[in-house]
């Protein structure tokens, strides 16, 4: 009988079938020619299969755009075209609100700066007088007098609609996996479970694993996003740090032994989004009584899941139960548990400073009777 790989030998539990994904598959022979490290073909996971489990996440993320391209087109698209007002007619939102609604946003995502600003126009110099030693030349006047008599046009919020209305569905799916964990297992609710038994055979069910492949993927898909197609604001350097420090945690707790912890995690930071995006678009439909309190209620669950269940939960339960057990190493002594608790309080600084710009907001919504402009847009 022909022996299994020494790649794959020890990775074929019971536990790791595939209800949930029968189209997993992974190319075999390219994995086998190549000398991984032994961290990655061995991981100390042993409910994962190699490397089915690894490149099941590539799968998941190219779902996930083109889900985006059909959503878009199919649904979002006809149902903006329902809901909000085209460019042609007077927007119904209320500026104000917008200013602060679009700019503020979880960690998670930070939509980008839409709304055409009218430039600041600029003055011609006055007759007789020369820049850089030569007059004004007449195109540049002509070029002058129609940046001023034309202004930006106004922007598309249809456009802005479809956009919150794609991140509303994928937070709100991996959301939903999330909620169901803790209605089918036991364990969420409890720090102290997190570390129950955890590097043991049989622990991580099928339905976690489809909660990190939808999570990390939809997180993979947005960093691509965010990166290269959306426009950059003023904490694009916040934004894209924490989604490569929240990446890499969910990788080495998906490798190692710590996915129960990560499913805590990777469930706080998605219960708040949702109600982000929704508060948005219900602004674009220019309910904006609606948006309001849909604002203020995601302000609460921002700072209540991140500021607090996050710190004196989460990472609380590291030091508990599982400072003292076995962790393996990394690299120069640095075991994975270091390296984690390092990744969590990183985390939690881009909390505090997010958190610090939804209380300016909400300070100014108090004081000036409306919310004012997005703080990150301040010098």
């Amino acid at each position: 009988m022909q022996q299994p790989s020494p790649h794959h030998s020890a990775h074929r539990s019971p536990t790791s079938a595939f209800p949930y994904f029968p189209f997993s598959f992974a190319p075999r022979a390219p994995w086998e020619s190549v000398h991984w490290p032994s961290w990655l073909t061995e991981p100390g996971n042993k409910d994962l299969v190699v490397p089915e489990d690894l490149t099941d996440v590539i799968w998941f993320t190219i779902a996930w755009a083109v889900a985006h391209v059909l959503v878009v087109r199919l649904i979002l698209k006809p149902l903006s075209r329902l809901l909000v007002a085209p460019p042609s007619q007077p927007s119904k939102v209320n500026q104000r609100s917008a200013d602060a609604i679009e700019g503020c946003t979880s960690s998670t995502t930070s939509p980008p700066r839409i709304r055409q600003r009218p430039t600041k126009s600029t003055s011609p110099p006055a007759r007789g007088t020369h820049s850089s030693g030569s007059a004004v030349s007449s195109s540049s006047k002509r070029r002058l007098s129609t940046s001023a008599d034309h202004p930006p046009p106004p922007a598309d919020n249809r456009y802005k609609f479809v956009l919150s209305g794609w991140k509303f569905i994928t937070y709100g799916v991996s959301t939903a996996i999330g909620a169901y964990i803790i209605y089918a297992e036991d364990w969420l609710l409890t720090p102290r479970l997190y570390w129950t038994n955890f590097g043991s055979p049989g622990v991580m069910t099928p339905l976690m694993k489809l909660y990190y492949k939808t999570g990390f993927s939809s997180y993979l898909y947005g960093s691509i996003s965010i990166i290269f197609f959306e426009p950059r604001q003023k904490d694009f350097a916040v934004m894209v740090s924490h989604h490569l420090v929240t990446l890499s945690l969910m990788f080495l707790s998906y490798l190692w032994p710590y996915f129960r912890i990560g499913c805590a995690i990777l469930l706080l930071h998605d219960l708040s989004d949702p109600i982000m995006e929704l508060a948005k678009m219900a602004l674009y439909a220019g309910k904006t009584r609606l948006a309001d309190a849909l604002f203020g209620t995601f302000a609460l669950v921002f700072i209540v899941t991140r500021n607090w269940i996050f710190p004196f939960y989460i990472i609380r339960s590291v030091f508990q139960y599982a400072y003292d057990a076995p962790h393996p190493t990394l690299a120069m002594g640095i075991s994975v548990r270091d390296a984690a608790v390092a990744g969590l309080c990183m985390l939690e600084l881009f909390h505090l400073f997010w958190a610090s710009l939804i209380l300016r907001m909400a300070k100014n919504a108090i004081v000036n009777r409306g919310v004012g402009d997005d703080a990150r847009n301040t010098e």
